[in-house]
């Protein structure tokens, strides 16, 4: 079975797109087509403070805080069903470009996200000047 691929950035051409590999992942009800996910619509839920990925009826959400021209990026939280299948990725690629879009400074706090932004140097570039990945 061929592994599916989200083009990231397909829309942008400041940076080049680049391939996130997905596996497919297992649910009670089957093999789950991620192929979709790119074009699933990102929900800012101002009042929960969040950002939310709805894939097969369940939720990927990422936590965050906002100050003015800065966002504060908090927490992840992605079902089991869906962790090791690359929707972290997905979703916090997803909120990058949205931070972009909206002229945002970026201070993240989460451990994931800092993990993302240490391997995709590229979108460092949303740092807050003197943020560290540590």
């Amino acid at each position: 079975m061929p592994i599916p691929y989200v083009i990231a950035r397909p829309d942008i051409s400041i940076l080049s797109a680049r391939a996130v590999p997905l596996r497919p992942a297992m649910s009670n009800k089957g093999i789950l087509d991620l192929t979709d996910v790119p074009s699933l619509p990102l929900e800012d839920d101002t009042e929960a403070r969040q950002f939310v990925l709805r894939l097969n009826g369940e939720r990927a959400r990422m936590e965050y805080d906002r100050s003015s021209d800065r966002i504060f990026l908090t927490g992840i939280n992605v079902p089991r069903s869906l962790a090791d299948h690359g929707v972290s990725d997905v979703l916090t690629e997803r909120v990058l470009l949205w931070v972009e879009a909206e002229g945002l400074r970026l201070v993240p706090t989460c451990p994931a996200v800092k993990d993302y932004l240490r391997r995709n140097t590229a979108w460092q570039r949303l740092l807050l000047k003197g943020v560290q990945l540590r």
